[in-house]
């Protein structure tokens, strides 16, 4: 081979390399998001949004605006706080996010693909605003991996929407079941089983009826565990159904000063606590044995105890 012949080798060989170095910067320039399309919720304004979907592989919850103080989840009255931090987060235009994988092949690991996300879709008016899937909580629990619906891109996100939307299903729910002012609170009767006595307010202090005097501390702190009446879940729509409370383990009914009701709760002992209704209501809660009993104690431990020769 002659030196010209060798010279043209080398200039044809030095051509491919150029040439293929260009063909794959060009080819990790589109496989790549471009620098100024960080992970951005579009402008949503709060106002505008009349209805969230979330849907993961235990179901749907719908969360609809009612008007403008009053929301529900999948027809149920909604968790009020839970939509407000929701609708905070999905309109903030803030926090950013860091992009951790550019292809579908890393979605089921991060929790993003259609088995293990929750896909979110925010409307207003019919109008789809903007379509995430939420995956997992990032490893320090600040945030967590979303992508836009439709592409590959996975981002880890922080600030308060990967928390807003770690609720599930029943989560999104009003656990409140009443909220009764302490000082409207005159007397309160209740029934454990056969056993049924009166808690009274009086100018001297409460009184048990039967029984005489009450414990004022006892009783106080009676009252006050009605302030904030929560439950600890929701029966299902099959418990609800086949719940019968004609005649309840357990039954309290607040009264007022002129004697007319404030508040009757229902209480039905299960294996794992008890269901609750108020006797206006249609909604079965659950709670726990504990919150029961501080609603509806024992009436003996309301019963003044006597201290060298005074009653307490």
């Amino acid at each position: 081979m002659s030196a010209k012949q060798l010279l043209r080798l080398v200039i044809l060989f030095g051509v491919v390399l150029v040439l293929w170095g260009a063909a794959a910067l060009v080819r990790r320039r589109e496989a790549a998001p471009a620098a100024g399309d960080a992970f951005r919720l579009p402008p949503i304004m709060r106002s505008q949004v009349d209805t969230v979907v979330l849907s993961d592989s235990a179901g749907t919850v719908v969360l609809a605006k009612k008007d403008t103080s009053a929301w529900t989840a999948n027809g149920h009255r909604a968790d009020m706080q839970g939509v407000a931090d929701l609708l905070t987060a999905l309109t903030d235009s803030a926090p950013g996010g860091e992009l951790v994988a550019e292809r579908k092949a890393s979605h089921a690991a991060l929790g993003v693909d259609s088995a293990g996300g929750t896909r979110v879709r925010v409307e207003a008016g019919g109008r789809t605003l903007a379509e995430l899937v939420v995956g997992h909580r990032a490893p320090e629990l600040s945030g967590g991996y979303v992508r836009r619906a439709g592409e590959e891109p996975t981002w880890l996100v922080r600030g308060g929407l990967v928390n807003a939307l770690s609720r599930r299903g029943d989560e999104w729910r009003d656990h409140r079941i009443a909220t009764v002012p302490p000082d409207s609170i005159a007397a309160i009767e209740i029934s454990r089983g056969a056993r049924r006595y009166t808690v009274r307010r009086g100018g001297s202090g409460w009184t048990l009826s039967p029984g005489g005097a009450a414990d004022s501390a006892q009783a106080e702190q009676l009252v006050a565990a009605y302030h904030t009446v929560d439950a600890t879940g929701f029966a299902t729509a099959a418990q609800a159904d086949s719940e019968r409370f004609e005649r309840p383990d357990r039954r309290t009914r607040l009264l007022r000063k002129d004697g007319t009701p404030l508040l009757t709760l229902l209480f039905d002992s299960t294996a794992a606590g008890f269901r609750v209704r108020a006797d206006t209501g249609k909604t079965v809660y659950t709670m726990d044995g504990y919150s029961v009993d501080r609603l509806v104690p024992a009436d003996s431990t309301l019963a003044a105890s006597r201290v060298r020769g005074k009653t307490r």
